[in-house]
């Protein structure tokens, strides 16, 4: 049933995310393709910024490269006939949703605005206040709860009869929090993200930040939702536990994986594709399943994804291979078991050691991303991570800062307690946050210089050399060598090449 009709529903992207490496917005992009799966008018605006080198010139001008991104994303709103507008929210984007939300009301009133996201699911309450300017909150998984709130609103039915919804009744001065919606079951039944809302052509342009370190053409693809793991670091157990649901972690078939790789690869000439979930071997049967149809139908795609150490064994790990698997990233995070421990991990040192070993031996790559400034730790842990990553000897080694999003145990635990003008502060380099802040934001117990520490780690683990080997890789040349697109690997290694020289010299 279509409903006003003539008029769309415009979901936006935040003027940040504009200067993210081709990271489509693949949540808006799901929550459009379900809108129209159902008869309903809507478009994504997704504001790319032209100046994609991060030269010394990029940063000097960051934030006119940013306001202009916001204007244009009004701009885009104000021309519209859009009469409901969605905009999702990551903790430190508040206050520029907030912002844009304001000036959509300006540029065009009378307009909706409904926000939604993980931080509109976990703290509904941020978004609603005297002369708040969003009118709804979509909290939980948001397709179908969406889909139905903009039906009510144009039909003018009940609105609390709408499952997944946070609004504030003006009649009775209250917040109205409706009936959590269940999750959905079947991932097969929600329809394919809407592409064609893009520009694919850049976003399916060679790029290393795909599968990461490998320059290839590349699209992000959603295998799963839902994390069955409790990192003390992470907002995915928060997550679970507000869904409240037994089987909150959920697979798509191998068959729904396949079409939506056969789709891509047909209209957007890609030649390779990056599983973005938590953890895509969460079954080894779905996984052995999938790449057995990849290679029965004799794709030559090559492919990458997250994996968790202790979900994946030498024989599934060899069929992942034999199916086109290039390189899959882990969560090692630590060096020892104590610490491991400390973070709720779930996995052990011989395990991260056995995994890394198989992968070795069968030709695929690893990406091992390493947490530093957790609770407790001391510079024996720093040791231990050079020790283990010494041993597992990664192609390409993440090492991150943690700073502490609330809905993570470690905020909750620390009582960090953001203020709401604070969180603005999480989109800053965590090197400043700990350096300035550190009643709020260090967490190690060590004196050590974090910032100094990863400079000297990452030129020890990643040296330029070990990755261009990857380029020689028998199942990479096949794969650039049946590329429908060679002339735009040429042009993009060119911009690659540029921003390398700008950021080393």
């Amino acid at each position: 049933m279509k409903t006003n009709e003539g008029k769309e529903v415009l979901l936006v992207s935040p003027s940040s995310r504009a200067f993210n490496h081709y990271r489509p917005p693949l949540a808006l992009m799901y929550l459009s393709g379900y809108l129209k799966h159902c008869g309903e008018r809507s478009r994504i605006i997704d504001v790319i910024h032209a100046h994609q080198i991060r030269d010394r010139s990029f940063h000097r001008n960051m934030e006119t490269y940013y306001r202009e991104v916001e204007d244009e994303i009004v701009e885009r709103v104000a021309r519209s006939e859009a009469d409901i507008v969605g905009i999702t929210c990551y903790t430190p984007e508040l206050d520029e949703v907030e912002k844009l939300a304001r000036r959509f009301k300006s540029v065009k009133p009378g307009v909706i605005i409904i926000v939604g996201g993980i931080h509109p699911t976990l703290h509904p309450e941020h978004f609603f206040y005297e002369s708040s300017p969003f009118d709804f909150a979509v909290v939980g998984e948001g397709e179908i709860t969406l889909c139905d709130l903009v039906r009510a609103i144009r039909s003018k039915t009940e609105l609390s009869s709408v499952l997944g919804i946070v609004f504030y009744d003006k009649n009775k001065a209250s917040l109205v929090i409706t009936e959590r919606r269940p999750v959905v079951e079947n991932l097969d039944d929600i329809a394919f993200p809407d592409y064609d809302g893009l520009d694919m052509n850049y976003y399916t342009s060679a790029s290393p930040y795909s599968i990461r370190g490998v320059f290839t053409r590349s699209f992000y693809v959603l295998s799963s939702r839902g994390c069955p793991s409790s990192c003390v670091f992470c907002v995915s157990k928060r997550l679970r536990e507000y869904h409240g649901a037994r089987h909150y972690e959920r697979l798509r078939s191998p068959n729904s994986l396949y079409n939506e790789i056969k789709y891509l690869q047909e209209k957007y000439f890609i030649d390779a594709f990056y599983f973005i979930d938590d953890l895509f071997t969460l079954s080894k049967d779905n996984v052995r399943c999938f790449c057995e149809l990849l290679r029965s139908k004799q794709n030559s795609l090559i492919w990458g994804c997250s994996s968790k150490v202790n979900t994946v064994d030498y024989d599934i790990l060899k069929i992942m291979r034999d199916a086109g698997c290039i390189q899959i990233d882990f969560g090692v995070e630590k060096g020892s078991d104590t610490a491991l421990a400390s973070l709720k991990k779930g996995i052990t040192v011989k395990q991260i050691k056995s995994t890394f070993s198989n992968c070795r031996n069968l030709g695929i790559r690893t990406f091992a991303n390493m947490l530093v400034n957790t609770p407790g730790e001391n510079e024996k842990d720093l040791c231990d991570m050079f020790n283990l990553l010494d041993e597992i000897r990664p192609n390409i080694v993440s090492f991150n800062i943690f700073t502490p999003y609330p809905g993570c145990e470690i905020y909750d635990t620390f009582r960090v307690e953001l203020e709401r003008q604070q969180y603005a502060w999480l989109l800053r380099n965590a090197v400043d946050l700990v350096l300035e802040m550190p009643e709020k934001f260090r967490f190690a117990s060590h004196s050590v210089d974090i910032g100094q520490w990863i400079k000297q780690a990452m030129i020890r683990y990643n040296r330029i050399w070990p990755n261009l080997v990857e380029f020689f890789d028998p199942r990479y040349i096949i794969s650039f060598l049946r590329s429908r697109r060679k002339g735009n690997y040429i042009r993009q290694l060119v911009l690659l090449i540029r921003e390398f020289c700008n950021q080393k010299f």
